[in-house]
């Protein structure tokens, strides 16, 4: 069966209106739960520093887990606007200088591997 579509414009990588798989559910809760992780770990070495119980103040490990979620989904969003700022910046560049990035021609595996022959 031939592939209808034997070249590919670099841009394609880059463009905004690219259709990209939705990130599953590890990939969104992630940073969040690391991130409340470090700050009820935060929560149990301040209790361990004082010579305190290490789950003594549980209102602490709280808030504590409360804030790092509320940080992790921050930068979460932060790093994502920051991928899309970059992905932007280098889709326009592509676009204006399209002699620098020739369209690259699609292979089979076929046409890149060597013919293997065992020896025996």
């Amino acid at each position: 069966m031939e592939d209808e579509r034997t070249v590919i414009n670099p841009a394609d990588y880059f463009s905004p209106d690219a259709r990209h798989p939705e990130p599953g559910f590890l990939r969104k809760a992630y940073m969040p739960t690391v991130m409340g992780g470090i700050g009820v770990s935060l929560a149990m070495f301040a209790n361990f520093w004082n010579r305190k119980p290490v789950f003594s103040g549980v209102q602490q490990h709280v808030l504590l887990g409360a804030l790092g979620t509320m940080l992790g989904i921050g930068g979460e969003s932060w790093l994502q606007r920051r991928a899309a700022q970059r992905d932007s910046v280098i889709y326009n560049y592509i676009l204006a200088h399209p002699e620098d990035f020739p369209p690259i021609e699609r292979k089979k595996y076929a046409e890149v591997l060597e013919r293997w022959v065992p020896c025996r």
